[in-house]
């Protein structure tokens, strides 16, 4: 019975990884096109000249900040210098228990003035005070109440005034020119309500203003693996989804939307620590349910930089808050699955995140399982167990040199040849340790999800 379910098991896991493989390698191949395009758009286009004009749309920068003393101003900064002209920034401040309020009145000189904010999105925390610079007019500071970041960004919403709007963390600093190619992406695709843009990792890198000084891989390990990540997924992987219908998710770190279509469905899913997650797949769920022409998309052209965890105990929270909230989003909108009334991303989009980026670390745990346990009851041979760990490993470290390779050969945000050996060193070390440590933590997630909660944090 027990060697049955085995071999059932071993076939299943086969061509599931089959069949996952088969889709990343599409993803690769449809981004390689995308991100060559944007590229040579970019460089050989008089883009960022064109973008500079008055004539364009306005676009008021969401920073949601709670206790980020830290790191706040260098993120605000980092907005007042976009080379966009028609640039607003909008600040709230989520009931921080630290300085971030006054530093940030310190800092930008801040001046309360009367609240005029309707309520577009119903059901946000309570406002406390309004404030405007003095010596920046196109900056507003609002403090509230503690809720979560997804509160903060629905009141950022309901205070917003342009037509446009971009999510950005505080502890994200844009480029100068991150505002306009982003922007120049979606006015260049009709109906577009949301792009995303490339988030690169600061750790280790050297910034002062708002202004990076000097861009680097970081050196320091637990940091290092997740470039790889993020090279992997918010970079490359996110560019192939353009010609699938676009991607269900974007960094929250960094995306831009049609403020319209936010307030139609409702502004971001409060008590979600997947907002980012839920808000893309939301609006592609409306947009198609009714019929509305749209269009989401990816642009590796626009960059920004952002912190991640530094040590394993802090990425552990960040990823069990993640995989949570992914679920969340994604059984929210389980009507799209394999629903052909949601088009390709409903037939392709939606099982590919569910079953193979939410569902894929419980697989991934039952084939190291599987094929331990085969081996040990003599179902398969030693070196047939040690082969599928070498593939494994093979394929993943494939996938992740590849975009290396087509980051360094196009945007080269690194500038430093010297960071490509460590990448390669990084990249092959992955898989010994830190994946499985990343599964874990995703597995475990996800059994919490199912039997204590839905991933929504409590207000």
């Amino acid at each position: 019975m027990l060697v049955d379910l085995l071999k059932s098991l071993n076939w299943f896991i086969l061509c599931y990884l089959i069949v996952i493989s088969f889709g990343y390698i599409i993803l690769l191949i449809a981004s390689v096109r995308d991100v060559f395009l944007r590229f040579q758009e970019i460089r050989l286009g008089d883009v960022l000249s064109m973008m500079k004009s008055e004539m364009m749309p306005s676009v008021t920068v969401l920073i949601a900040a709670y206790n980020e003393e830290k790191n706040v101003t260098e993120s605000v900064y980092s907005a007042l210098k976009s080379t966009y002209t028609n640039t607003f920034v909008t600040v709230i401040n989520d009931g921080s228990t630290d300085n971030t309020l006054k530093v940030l009145m310190d800092t930008f000189a801040l001046e309360q003035q009367p609240m005029t904010i309707p309520q577009l999105i119903k059901d946000t925390g309570k406002l406390k005070t309004y404030y405007v610079s003095k010596t920046y007019p196109n900056l507003v500071v609002i403090d509230k109440e503690h809720v979560d970041k997804s509160d903060s960004l629905n009141v950022g919403v309901n205070a917003c005034r342009t037509p446009l709007f971009m999510t950005v963390d505080a502890d994200t600093l844009l480029e100068p020119d991150a505002v306009s190619e982003v922007v120049f992406y979606m006015l260049t695709k009709p109906h577009a309500v949301a792009v995303g843009g490339a988030a690169y990792i600061i750790n280790s890198c050297k910034y002062k203003d708002g202004v990076m000084l000097e861009t680097k891989m970081p050196y320091k390990l637990i940091p290092a693996l997740q470039a790889c990540e993020y090279l992997r997924s918010f970079v490359i992987n996110r560019a192939g989804w353009n010609y699938l219908g676009g991607s269900l998710s974007f960094s929250g770190a960094f995306t831009l939307f049609e403020h319209k279509a936010v307030v139609d469905i409702g502004g971001f899913d409060v008590g979600n620590p997947a907002n980012d997650f839920e808000i893309i797949t939301h609006l592609h769920a409306y947009k198609l349910k009714t019929d509305a022409p749209y269009q989401i998309g990816f642009t590796p052209a626009a960059t920004a930089w952002t912190d991640v965890p530094a040590t394993l105990k802090e990425y552990w929270h960040q990823r069990t808050n993640w995989q949570k909230g992914t679920l969340r989003s994604l059984l929210l909108h389980k009507q799209m699955f394999f629903n052909p009334r949601y088009r390709l991303v409903g037939l392709f989009g939606y099982p590919f995140f569910l079953l193979a980026e939410t569902f894929g670390a419980l697989v991934e745990c039952t084939a190291y399982l599987t094929v331990i346990l085969s081996w040990a009851l003599g179902i398969i041979h030693w070196y047939t167990a040690v082969l599928f760990f070498i593939v494994c490993w093979l394929f993943v470290t494939s996938l992740t040199m590849a975009t290396g390779f087509i980051s360094f050969l196009t945007y080269d945000k690194y500038h430093r040849l010297r960071d490509l050996p460590w990448l390669l060193f990084v990249v092959t070390l992955e898989s010994f340790g830190f994946r499985q440590f990343h599964m874990i933590c995703r597995v475990l997630a996800t059994f919490r999800y199912f039997i204590f909660g839905d991933g929504k944090k409590k207000k």
